[in-house]
Formats: structure tokens, C-alpha cells, sequence
């Protein structure tokens, strides 16, 4: 594993995944816990089925401010 710069380029393994192309995509914790919060908070039928299907789109930073929202309470 190279870790130092060289003459044949930066070192890579420090950039921010978003500059490389690959953003890393929700977590199945991240999915349990957004789930578990999506049934306890959301009652209406076709709001929660529309909930639970945009979770597989979400990327794990979309997925940290949704459980930030519902820790504070934003979930309509």
C-alpha cells in the first residue's frame, strides 16, 4: 500500500469518495434504524410505503441527515 505522494501522482487514498465517483450508498444499519423509524412515525399508508421505497436511492450521508431529521422531530 503506498501511502506517501511520488512522482507518478498524489496519494489517493485520502481523497473524499465524492471526488473519486464513489459515493458509498445507505447502510443496512442505517436502513434498520430509518425502517424501525418510518413505522413508529409515520402512520399514513401511502406516505410510509413511499418512505420505505425512497430508502434504496439513499447515499450514507443522505441517510445520516434523515436520521438526524428524525431525531429532531422532522419526519412529515
Amino acid at each position: 500500500m503506498n501511502t506517501t505522494a511520488s512522482a507518478d501522482g498524489p496519494r489517493n487514498i485520502y481523497w473524499p469518495s465524492k471526488y473519486l465517483g464513489d459515493t458509498p450508498m445507505i447502510t443496512p444499519n442505517q436502513r434498520a434504524k430509518l425502517t424501525a423509524l418510518i413505522y413508529q412515525n409515520v402512520f399514513e399508508d401511502h406516505e410510509r410505503e413511499l418512505r420505505l421505497s425512497e430508502l434504496d436511492d439513499l447515499t450514507q450521508g443522505d441517510a445520516d441527515y434523515a436520521l438526524y431529521q428524525f431525531s429532531l422531530g422532522i419526519w412529515s
